[in-house]
């Protein structure tokens, strides 16, 4: 999952440390599943864009308030981002011993992972949820999430580009 601070690890139930997945796995999953989440089939977005357009809309002189970005992705504040925002699932779950190869990672929106939680395939498959999204016209084709909106508004002035999305940058200039 693409969290406000990826660099912290977490234990699984049987103490084994997580280790936060690197920019480019994740850049790599998103990339694989077309930026879709792979639950309720919703097209999602990258996050980080949404900080970027925000300081855009900023430097263009607009001081009205917006809901375009929020470290946590509350729904005031970020309500795209809430529902939208694209993360990283494990299938089966870390804490149940899922592992981190790349064929147990999945593009999901934010919604949807933390409804599923640590729940198997077989659980959540048994749970209520949103009737998946069916296109009229199928799946979004050559959607990015705005990844490339992120890279142009990211090379217009990467002086004001904190770490994380430094590296998010050089993560999507690579794959």
């Amino acid at each position: 999952m693409i969290a406000p601070d990826p660099e912290k690890s977490r234990q699984s139930e049987g103490g084994t440390a997580r280790r936060p997945l690197s920019k480019e796995r994740q850049v790599a999953v998103f990339r694989r599943d077309g930026w879709v989440c792979c639950w309720c089939k919703r097209p999602m977005i990258f996050a980080p864009v949404m900080k970027l357009l925000e300081r855009e809309i900023r430097a263009a002189g607009n001081g009205d308030p917006l809901a375009y970005y929020h470290a946590h992705w509350t729904r005031h504040s970020a309500p795209l981002l809430d529902l939208l925002g694209a993360v990283i699932d494990h299938i089966e779950a870390f804490s149940a011993g899922g592992t981190e190869h790349i064929d147990n990672l999945a593009t999901a929106c934010n919604k949807c992972n933390g409804r599923k939680s640590a729940d198997g395939v077989d659980k959540w498959d048994k749970r209520p949820k949103e009737k998946p999204i069916k296109g009229r016209y199928g799946e979004p084709q050559n959607w990015d999430g705005f990844s490339s909106l992120f890279v142009m508004l990211a090379q217009r002035d990467a002086t004001t580009l904190t770490a994380n999305e430094r590296g998010w940058l050089r993560a999507l200039q690579s794959a």
